[in-house]
This record gives structure tokens, sequence and C-alpha cells, in this order.
């Protein structure tokens, strides 16, 4: 909606709504400045001067709307830059800014957003641990109760929601794994008990609590899922197009210009390198890149870095 900013009105003119007689700054306390910060006043607010002018004041950037947009903006560039964070979230602020928002929606703060959420195949997923949190920390759940039988080829997840009369109850077997084709994959050989468990947490509480999980699914569950994937089109790759401003360059500076290099050409360079001084060589060529291409490069830099000095090698 496009509002005016500063558009006088006669003075002779009620004010539709004045803001509340404010208490001198050394009477007000900390309560008193949060009550006023969450004055709802977006977007306009009517204003009255000294002179008896009235004032119609444009405030959004004032909204908490708008204030909270603008937090989780800051803290998902921060996370981006630093490297405590997971390697899919390094120098990816947009990624980091989505899953901020999706953890607000379940209760959680940013950092634990970022640790708790991953996207597998495409799909925002929950950690197990993240999925029993949000769930537990509702008041909608009055207790969760999970065991595995003695044999441990079974896990069973029960829990009781407020209001229903009746619990719910799921459970997960190796029978089950098999008849799915995913009891050979390397986690459920190494941690069938623990598999079993997330198999189990997951279908129970997605079915008890769908309100609460806002349609995430499971990583531990979505690692499993083995789809077959499209058959591949083949086709003519079109030719890339020609580099106006390169051309320019080159009939004025001669043939020795060349184009800043790709994301995936410096990437190449990296795996490539057999040695030091040709990986430092490929990341001197990664300070052309845009700041979310660096980030991407980082990680794949030091995974190179560590292979090369790593102790035989």
């Amino acid at each position: 909606m496009t509002t005016k900013k500063a558009t006088k009105k006669k003075a002779n003119k009620k004010v539709a709504k004045k803001a509340p007689a404010k208490k001198p700054a050394a009477e007000q306390t900390i309560a008193d400045a949060a009550a006023e910060a969450a004055t709802d006043r977006y977007p306009l607010d009517t204003l009255e001067a000294a002179s008896g002018d009235v004032y119609q004041v444009d405030l959004t950037a004032h909204s908490p709307q708008f204030q909270k947009f603008e937090i989780a903006k800051r803290i998902a560039h921060t996370l981006a830059c630093s490297t405590l964070v997971p390697d899919a979230y390094i120098g990816r602020p947009n990624d980091c800014f989505v899953a901020i928002n999706m953890g607000a929606e379940l209760g959680m703060e940013p950092f634990q957003a970022i640790q708790s959420i991953a996207v597998i195949d495409g799909k925002p997923c929950l950690y197990g641990d993240g999925l029993i949190g949000v769930v537990r920390a509702s008041p909608k759940c009055l207790w969760i109760e999970e065991r595995i039988s003695d044999d441990g080829k079974t896990a069973t997840c029960r829990t009781q929601r407020d209001g229903d009369p009746n619990p719910i109850e799921a459970s997960y077997s190796m029978d089950d794994a098999v008849q799915a084709g995913i009891s050979n994959k390397p986690n459920w050989k190494k941690h069938p008990k623990r598999m079993l468990q997330m198999r189990s947490r997951a279908y129970c509480l997605r079915d008890a609590y769908p309100d609460l999980l806002k349609g995430l699914g499971v990583v531990e569950e979505r690692q499993d899922h083995d789809d077959t994937p499209p058959p591949v089109t083949e086709y003519q790759l079109p030719e890339k197009p020609k580099d106006e401003l390169l051309e320019q360059a080159k009939e004025v500076f001669g043939e020795g210009v060349e184009a800043a290099p790709t994301l995936a050409e410096v990437e190449r360079a990296m795996h490539q390198s057999d040695s030091m001084e040709e990986l430092l060589a490929a990341g001197q060529k990664a300070k052309l890149l845009t700041p979310e291409e660096q980030g991407t490069a980082r990680i794949t830099y030091k995974k190179m870095r560590d292979a090369l000095l790593e102790p035989g090698q």
C-alpha cells in the first residue's frame, strides 16, 4: 500500500488518534520503552506537532514485523559467514534465512533451527532429536514413551495428546526395514536400534502432531528414501552466449583479457590440485566469485587442503 509521508492536514481538524503521553526519559523504565516500541502503528500513525499541525507519518520501517524481518536477515548473514554451522549453510545466507523462519514457526531459536533443520532431496526436514524437542516443548503433548523390544528388532513410540482420550502408537521392526529395502544401508547395519527408534518416532509424532510439525519431514527417514530417478532426456546444450563486455575489453587490451571464473571451474581446479601450490592458485581464483559462491568454494578448499596435508600424502 502506497502511503504519503508527512502529508500536512488542516490544523483545525481533530486528531484521529493521539499518541499517549510519554514519561520523561529519567522516569521511563525498560518495560515502558518496550511497551512503547510494541505499539501497533503500522503502517500509518497520526501525529500532532507543537504548532497544532497534524501529520500522517509512514512508520513501516519501525513496525515490529519489519524489524523482525531485518533482524532475521542479519542473523542469517552472520551465520552464513561462520564455520560453526553445517556445511550446507556456509556461504548461503538465503538458506539460513529460510531455515531460521521455519524454525521460528516451530518455536526454535535461530541457531537451534540451523542445527536441527536439513534439506534432503530438496525437502526441509528435522533431525529426530529436533523432532521430539519441538513436540515436548508444546503443551499439547502430555507425554512420550519409547521402547525397544527385548530382541532389539522392534521399536515402539507412544504419545498422549492433550484432549485426545486415546494414546497414539506406532511401531517399526526389522521386518519392515527388510520389506522397504533399507536394512542393508550402512546406518542400519551399524546402528539398527537407533534407526528403528527414529522410524517409530517419526511415524508416531507426525501422526499425532501434524499441526506442530508444519509438514516437515524427518532426516533419518528421508535419508533412507530411495526413489528411482526419472529418465534423463538427452538434449543439445545451447551455445554459451558471448560476453559482449569481454569482447570489447579484448578489442582494447588484447587477447590477454579473460572472463571471471565460474564456481564450477574453481571447484574443478581445486579437485584436480595435486599440491598445495596448485590448491592455493585455485583459491586465488575464488576471490573473483560472489560472496555466496565464495562460501561454497571455501568448503571445497578446506576439504582438499585437509586431504593434501593428511600424513602419507
